[in-house]
């Protein structure tokens, strides 16, 4: 028995029967019809409508089920960070004024004595390189990475510095020591892992009686309204309704917390950290085509955020087959690749006289570890 599940993929998709009859170039009176059962689409229709909410013919007449399995991001995998060496690389030549982290150090964490830091998911050691110039002369680093190709390059840089630093390759979730630092710190590495709340425990027991444990976090909310480029329309640019829907279904498929920046500070709280606090990253990226070493910050933002170049037909078919299966209508999902497709366009066309402004809105929550145990969870 054919059971036309059109009304319903209509629903899931917030369309109107005028606005689905637009795209199919008929009636509303025509979709009113299909969905009643009065008619049926002509079959030459059917890979049609069954292409655009990417469901097969099939499961479009009800043959079989329309439910898809869920494919889980693969962002906290170390299959998905062994290939992000140089895309890590582009995402940290922006991310602070040294002077601002300088601050967090002798004003607000008042850091007077060689301490031994433990940097969470380390990559390639940025923190590192960034904060050992900035600390106490003796201070010891460890980083800590799931993915070798990170560890690797983190010891190659390392190599012959003045620095006291180790590297260990391990799942922090798996890594257990009797060794407890003074600082515990991760950057960008919550907002990738399924259970952050998990991964911020851990980091917590790493730390001494009275340490600090360091949460740096990207607000997604802010990230995707936290970008101007001059001659594109800025709330085209700010667009992420449908991210919010890809955003809401990680978190309930699979715990992969979009908003885990604003939730760290309670979690610290709920963790047993006393004088709990968070400050906002003060760098916001300015260039001009006159601005000093403006084609490398250039291809560093570009090399950031995946605009170096735009996709084939295939490939974006393939996005929005995969941004539907986390949540978003067709027609976000096409409206969204449509507009990172844009920004590549207009990027390559635009190369040698871009004016942007952009800012990651990275929240620093920090706490201290009492003596006493004092946890709720």
């Amino acid at each position: 028995m054919i059971n036309l599940k059109l009304a319903e993929l209509r629903r899931r998709n917030r369309l109107t029967q005028q606005e689905l009859g637009d795209i199919l170039s008929v009636s509303y009176q025509t979709i009113s019809k299909w969905e009643n059962g009065q008619v049926s689409p002509d079959i030459n229709m059917l890979p049609q409508i069954s292409a655009y909410f990417g469901v097969s013919v099939d499961a479009l007449l009800g043959i079989v089920p329309l439910e898809q399995e869920y494919i889980p991001s693969d962002s906290g995998t170390i299959e998905y960070w062994s290939k992000r060496l140089s895309y890590l690389k582009n995402t940290r030549r922006n991310m602070w004024n040294e002077d601002y982290f300088e601050f967090l150090i002798n004003y607000v964490w008042k850091i007077e004595k060689p301490i031994e830091i433990l940097d969470c998911g380390c990559g390639y050691g940025a923190l590192g390189l960034l904060l050992l110039p900035m600390l106490p002369k003796g201070s010891r680093y460890t980083g800590i990475d799931f993915a070798r190709s990170m560890i690797d390059e983190a010891k190659s840089i390392f190599a012959g510095t003045e620095f006291d630093v180790t590297f260990i390759e391990e799942d922090i979730l798996n890594f257990h020591t009797d060794k407890r630092y003074d600082v515990v710190i991760s950057q960008a590495v919550l907002r990738h892992v399924n259970d952050g709340f998990s991964y911020l425990k851990k980091m917590v027991e790493f730390t001494r009686s009275d340490g600090i444990v360091v949460s740096i976090e990207c607000n997604r909310e802010f990230e995707s309204c936290g970008l101007h480029i001059d001659g594109m329309d800025y709330s085209d640019l700010c667009m992420h309704d449908g991210l919010k829907k890809l955003w809401t279904t990680e978190l309930e498929k699979q715990n992969r917390d979009y908003s885990i920046a604003m939730k760290i500070p309670h979690y610290m709280k709920r963790l047993g950290l006393y004088d709990v606090d968070c400050r906002m990253n003060d760098k916001v990226n300015i260039l001009e085509r006159n601005d000093k070493g403006y084609q490398e910050r250039l291809e560093s933002i570009i090399g950031a955020d995946h605009w170096t170049d735009e996709k084939t037909e295939r490939e974006v078919e393939a996005d929005i087959e995969y941004f539907m299966n986390h949540g978003m209508s067709r027609l976000e999902a096409e409206q969204y690749c449509n507009q990172q497709n844009g920004i590549v366009g207009f990027m390559k066309e635009h190369r040698d006289n871009i004016s942007l402004t952009k800012t990651m809105g990275l929240m620093i929550s920090y706490g201290w570890k009492t003596a006493v145990k004092n946890v709720l969870v």
